[in-house]
């Protein structure tokens, strides 16, 4: 496994045949590289030899896995490397002659995996995915919920008949999953939930009833399960020895916030809540599942949930320069538009009942596993649309919840650019994310001394933030927090570790400028940002250890809060803003979209493969949910509110 992408292409051009390298594109080859130790005909381009059926046969399950990831990606997303190597195994398996149908076919008395042909075994080996019929010669493993009846444009051109999407899995315990989601089911009443929805009013958050300021004290949660084996960045420990995990491991793909996982997620939320922190992160939710108990547990606990609308294996948005980030058709996938689309409008549909889902995160990160993903914003601002229509479309039975972006900081300037842009109306108001967020890391002391020697904000790496955000229209928010290098940086058992000196900073000096922080993140993973051991992750740890960052970050939360006296906001008026309260001391116009030289201009120095047309957004895909069980697009059982229904007319018309 090669760790640099950019020297993979080096070493590919160097042993593969020229040939080879004549045809591929280079952003194929950088992919494959990383996966060349892992698949047996890259091995076999590698060597220029003939691809024979009766190799091992390829599984696209086998590109990527957890262990695979690399280094300092903190989410492991199926991302564009993955996609592209993808389609450079397909392709390499037709060009040396393997008859594509014989890689995937059924082994006799095997349930086929993600993906795989099911005609015959009718059943699937992955949690998650259930065998769908097309017609009566054909049947494929797809992600459960996720087949569309009717055409699908990734079938060859020749097989373009309709699916009939009947599911044919066998209905036992292990292949139904968690409990289902039912959208005819009348939604839980407001008593089961003692939190106000939150809304935006300019550049704050507000509790929608009381009109007081909302600050998010937030922890990213995720957790996998792992012990210390699964460690495999930052500093290691000689003395400590891997457990027996008490819940079983968990993928980057899983959803760890349905019903059934209740014994685990229950006494985890208390740990968050037990922090003083009012806000948990989600990465990963199936819509297929029902998460009522989890929500209903986090509002008892005073916990609102930022809740995430893409997806790690089925209803993502790869790294590919707009438009094909949202059009393309990919073999043995479909159109990632209408994938993303139909898989982002369920999860709107589900948790907008939720009055304690505070915001939902359109994206996360583009950039990170992908140059491309620099070109690939337009299409976030599409998706960013085309959920803002929805909504307003079921705005009589769904609350409008407000759709953040949430990036890597990547410094200034471009951290404004792509904010100024996710955040501008380009082609109408529908474009604009209402709340834009930063994954930050650069606090890595506890002290930044001046030249007289004190500890001074004007010398932290916050500083530079406020300065490029002092002005900015939407609320802003640290997605993800939590440097954990440097002075912090600390090995097994974890003793010590991060004081998280930065909270009082943000709210001290930010309170202007930020509306929340979430720090990264509950459980100990790969990376060591943990503050909790789950049960297991140690030999003779039975129960779960709060380490000694959970409580450096738990005397923080307590006892530091944001100023009181922009509190008493009009709720009603929908020109509210916090000035209206307490003077601010700068104006906060809307956001002005980046012109042509600097979006391209940004572009060309992130070395993308293809500089994308800012200025045009991708058209809005065809994704009716009526395509998933006949289902209606809006929740008929469930009415809004007569305050939920104001706030959503002060974004959208309403007659």
């Amino acid at each position: 496994r090669l760790e640099d992408p950019c020297a993979s292409s080096v070493l590919l051009q160097s042993v593969w045949p020229a040939r080879v390298v004549e045809k591929c594109n280079m952003a194929i080859l950088r992919a494959a590289a990383l996966l060349c130790t892992h698949s047996w005909t890259l091995q076999a381009l590698a060597a220029d030899t003939t691809v024979g059926v009766d190799e091992s046969p390829i599984q696209l399950t086998d590109l990527a896995a957890d262990d695979q990831c690399d280094a300092g990606d903190r989410h492991c997303s199926l991302n564009a490397m993955q996609l592209r190597a993808r389609k450079a195994v397909d392709a390499a398996a037709a060009a040396h002659g393997a008859a594509a149908a014989a890689l995937r076919d059924e082994e006799p008395g095997t349930c086929a995996g993600p993906w795989g042909t099911c005609t015959v075994n009718k059943c699937c080996s992955s949690g998650g995915y259930a065998c769908y019929e097309k017609d009566t010669t054909y049947a494929q493993c797809l992600p459960d919920g996720g087949c569309t009846v009717g055409i699908h444009m990734n079938d060859g051109e020749g097989q373009r008949t309709p699916w009939s999407c009947k599911l044919l899995s066998t209905a036992t315990a292990a292949a139904m999953g968690p409990p289902k989601w039912d959208p005819s089911e009348e939604p839980l009443s407001a008593k089961d939930f003692p939190v106000n929805p939150v809304v935006t009013k300019g550049n704050f958050l507000y509790d929608s009833v009381t009109g007081k300021r909302f600050f998010a004290k937030g922890v990213a949660y995720n957790p996998r399960n792992i012990n210390y084996k699964g460690v495999t960045e930052g500093p290691k420990s000689k003395t400590c020895k891997s457990g027996e995990p008490e819940f079983q491991t968990k993928s980057y793909t899983a959803d760890v916030t349905t019903d059934d996982l209740e014994d685990e997620w229950g006494p985890n939320l208390e740990m968050i809540a037990n922090l003083s922190a009012n806000t948990v992160r989600l990465y990963n939710v199936n819509p297929t599942y029902s998460h009522k108990k989890f929500m209903k547990k986090a509002a008892e606990l005073g916990l609102y949930v930022i809740v995430p609308l893409t997806r790690m294996d089925w209803g993502y948005l790869p790294a590919f320069p707009s438009p094909d980030c949202y059009t393309m058709e990919l073999e043995g996938y479909g159109n990632v538009g209408v994938n993303v689309l139909t898989s982002a409008k369920l999860i709107v549909k589900q948790f907008s009942e939720f009055p304690n889902t505070i915001l939902f995160t359109v994206a996360n990160e583009m950039p990170v596993n992908d140059k491309n993903g620099y070109a690939a914003f337009p299409c976030v601002k599409a998706l960013t649309r085309d959920i803002h229509r929805f909504q307003a479309d079921c705005k009589n039975n769904m609350r409008r919840v407000p759709l953040i972006y949430s990036d890597m900081d990547m410094g200034s300037p471009t951290r404004v650019h792509i904010a100024n842009y996710l955040s501008c109306e380009l082609e109408s108001p529908d474009d604009a994310v209402d709340a834009y967020g930063l994954n930050v890391y650069s606090w890595c002391d506890s002290e930044y001394l001046d030249e007289s020697g004190e500890n001074n904000f004007g010398y932290s790496p916050y500083k530079a933030i406020k300065d490029d955000f002092d002005k900015f229209a939407k609320p802003l928010i640290f997605s993800e927090f939590g440097c954990n290098t440097g002075e912090f940086e600390t090995a097994c058992p974890y003793k010590k570790g991060r004081n998280w000196v930065d909270v009082p900073a943000m709210l001290d000096h930010m309170g202007e400028v930020l509306s929340g922080a979430v720090a990264f993140e509950f459980s100990m993973e790969k990376n060591q940002y943990g503050l909790v051991l789950t049960p297991g992750f140690l030999k003779g740890q039975k129960k779960a250890e709060l380490l000694d960052n959970y409580f450096a970050l738990q005397k923080q939360y307590r006892s530091n809060n944001i100023s009181s006296k922009w509190d008493g906001i009009d709720i009603a008026s929908c020109s509210a803003v916090p000035s209206d309260v307490a003077s601010l001391s700068y104006s906060h116009p809307k956001s002005v979209c980046p012109s042509k030289d600097i979006w391209e201009d940004l572009q060309e120095k992130r070395g993308v493969d293809k500089v994308a047309d800012w200025d045009v957004l991708p058209p809005t895909p065809e994704a009716p949910l009526s395509a998933v069980n006949n289902q209606t697009e809006c929740m008929e059982t469930s009415k809004v509110s007569a305050s939920d229904y104001k706030n959503t007319c002060c974004h959208f018309t309403c007659s």
